[in-house]
């Protein structure tokens, strides 16, 4: 079971001065044992039972395709997106596609990310919860297995998900289709 996603495009920036709040937000969000949707285990404990003294993290709870202790075994924030199923890109000096795409960066800012996963888990909490960090205007396009579109969009400091709406212009013709007579 499972919905599967498919990324259309993104362009997202978060300056490198902004990834140890990110971490911390991100560390922060594994305490909400009430979002998770992930959970199960077996012998004495289950996702019924309250978190276990002395423990971090409840270990039969944990956000879908998420390690229940995330925050243990990732140690910054770019292994945290790569567990979330991402690939990330550095902006650097001197490439001209980070010069020409995006206003403001620095070297060593991320400037985007791109999906690796196949189905969705709860990936929209992780950025809501760094969308404080992320630049105004940044996106991430998604469609899904049954062709549905939306994306998330950040503006000052929020994440709000919006759906397209599509227009059919009556004078755009990509191509007229034209019937021809019969041979014979």
């Amino acid at each position: 079971m499972g919905y599967y996603i498919y990324q259309e495009s993104a362009l997202i920036v978060i300056k490198k001065e902004n990834f140890a709040a990110c971490y911390e937000a991100l560390c922060k969000l594994n305490d909400r044992d009430d979002l998770k949707r992930g959970g199960g285990w077996g012998g004495d404990i289950s996702s019924s039972h309250p978190r276990p003294e002395g423990l971090s993290y409840h270990p039969a709870r944990w956000f879908s395709w998420m390690d229940a202790d995330y925050p243990l075994t990732c140690s910054n924030f770019l292994q945290i997106l790569q567990q979330l199923g991402f690939q990330y890109e550095i902006a650097t000096e001197g490439n001209p596609i980070h010069e020409v795409a995006l206003p403001n960066w620095d070297a060593g800012d991320l400037c985007n990310v791109s999906w690796n996963g196949e189905k969705m888990g709860q990936e929209d909490l992780f950025f809501e919860a760094i969308a404080p960090w992320i630049e105004d205007d940044s996106f991430i396009e998604w469609r899904g297995e049954d062709s549905e579109m939306w994306r998330w969009f950040f503006k000052d400091g929020t994440m709000v998900i919006q759906k397209p709406i599509i227009l059919w212009h009556p004078h755009a013709v990509a191509e007229k289709l034209v019937v021809k007579e019969p041979v014979g």
